[in-house]
């Protein structure tokens, strides 16, 4: 059996020991400062779900773009 051992400097448990509540709450909050990030950058997020994406923009205008229609570039 293996303990949990936390990170001296900040005391909080390294991400392989977290339980699944724990990860889910730590993943939400990091896209959420990712997303805050974007914006005050003045840039969109993306989302999607199963017909396509969204750029949401600081603005609160969001943008749909369906599967199929997506531009690959690179």
């Amino acid at each position: 059996m293996t303990t949990a051992t936390a990170n001296p400097k900040t005391g909080q448990k390294s991400f392989m020991d977290l339980t699944k509540e724990e990860m889910e709450i730590r993943l939400a909050k990091a896209t959420k400062q990712a997303q805050k990030e974007l914006h005050d950058k003045g840039l969109p997020y993306i989302i999607g779900d199963k017909k396509g994406t969204y750029a949401v923009f600081p603005d609160g205008e969001r943008v749909f773009t369906p599967y199929g229609n997506q531009i690959n570039e690179g």
